[in-house]
Order: structure tokens, then sequence, then C-alpha cells
């Protein structure tokens, strides 16, 4: 990693009410860099994410982003500091495509010009959903939607991007596809975190894997690390550190 970190978490810990779910957790995300958060449900990936996004407070801990300790500020502010969050594939059904990137053109402010240039760029990268600019976002199929969430962090050009559940549910053509997507998003400097089940598929897109078991980090791993060992993986994957 060169240079500082656009993302540095520092041992954050905390959960639900009463409830810890984080303990610890340290973790750093560079430039142009792709890190992939791997293990099975409930270990605190999620939790990670919502307090990554501000949706939840930690008890310890602390956030920065591109150097500004963020571990306070407000979710909204973090995404006009550079923080883009893909939690699930959240669209307005009602409006159309075009519609729902339109209303994620707002950190363009409201000149008519940029918003219409931001969108049309944004289709652009995505020929599926510019045929279908004009219909409703509830009949787009669940890669469609997939596709419709990662456009609107097109047009909010985000400094971080962080993903929650890049793969799940959709088919591999469609996993494909978005990730050169994510590819192309490195190689013009977005640092990205994405949480993954799946590790053949964070094998094929981070330069890091990241391993968590019941609130923890519990190792850290390069894609040809874990080529070289496959046990290593299903170990960890399983829930169990390698010996």
């Amino acid at each position: 990693m060169v240079g500082e970190p656009v993302l540095e978490v520092a041992g954050l810990s905390g959960g639900y009410g009463s409830i810890q779910v984080l303990f610890g957790i340290d973790l750093t995300v560079g430039h142009g860099e792709t890190v992939a958060l791997c293990g099975p449900n409930g270990v605190g990936k999620s939790t990670l994410v919502r307090m990554l996004a501000g949706l939840n407070r930690p008890s310890a801990g602390r956030i920065s982003l591109q150097g500004n300790d963020i571990t306070t500020v407000p979710g909204p502010k973090r995404v006009r500091l550079g923080m883009s969050t893909v939690i699930g594939q959240q669209a307005f059904g009602t409006l159309s495509v075009r519609d729902n990137l339109r209303m994620h053109a707002y950190p363009n402010g409201r000149h008519e010009e940029k918003a219409h240039t931001a969108v049309d760029g944004a289709l652009a990268v995505f020929p599926r959903l510019a045929a279908r600019a004009d219909q409703p976002a509830s009949t787009l199929s669940g890669g469609e939607r997939q596709m419709l969430v990662l456009a609107k962090t097109l047009i909010q050009r985000p400094a971080l991007l962080v993903i929650d559940e890049f793969s799940l549910g959709l088919a591999p053509v469609v996993v494909g596809g978005l990730l050169e997507l994510v590819r192309r998003l490195a190689a013009v400097g977005v640092a990205t975190l994405v949480i993954e089940q799946s590790v053949n598929v964070a094998m094929s897109i981070a330069d890091r894997l990241l391993f968590m078991e019941h609130g923890s980090i519990i190792a850290t791993h390069t894609p040809s690390e874990l080529r070289a060992d496959p046990d290593l993986a299903r170990r960890l994957v399983l829930g169990g550190h390698a010996a």
C-alpha cells in the first residue's frame, strides 16, 4: 500500500445494545486496492458494514476516511466525504431506472446539465440498464438491480466503495460483469471493500482477503497464498484458525 490508506479501521468494537458482535477490528484499504472480507453468516460482517456506513455507533475504536476521523460522523455526511455503501439491492420500485439514478446525482447539486451527464455516463457503463432506462425499477431482475445500485455509486464518484453480499443470489455471468466493473473502478483509484461469502469470487477480484470468526479478523491472505494451499481457505471458511 502506497501512502495513507483511504479507509482505516482501528480497534472497532460494538454491536446491538448489550450484545457485543465486533471485537477489536483492524483493517485498511488503500487507493485502488480491493479487499474482500470473508466468513460465514453470523460472524459480524454486516454489522461492520453498518458501522462503516454510520448506521450503528461503535462502542470503541476509530474509523478514518482519507485521513478524517468519521467515527461519529452521520451517514449522509460520510457520502459527501467520499464513502459509498451498497447494502442489498435497494431501489425506488415505482420510479424508472433513469429517475433512480437522478436521485443519486445530488452531489452534483441541482445543476440539470451535470445531473444528465452523470446519469448518461452511468448508463453507458451498463448497456442492459440503458435499454431499460424508462422502465420501473421494480421490473428489473436481481442482477439488473445490483447493476443499478452500482451505477448509483458511479454517479457519486466515491473514494471508497463498500459492497455487502456482493454475489448473493446472482448468476455467475452477472457476477462476472460486476467483477469487471469493480476492477475498472480500482484502476482509476477507487478503494473497495467487498463483503463476500464465496472465497472463489473474492480471490478473483481482491488484492487481499480477510477472514472473520466470532467478530474478529483471524487471518489475512493474498489470493496466491490461498491458491497454493486450498486446504487453508477451506479451514478458514469453515471457521477455524490454520494450524
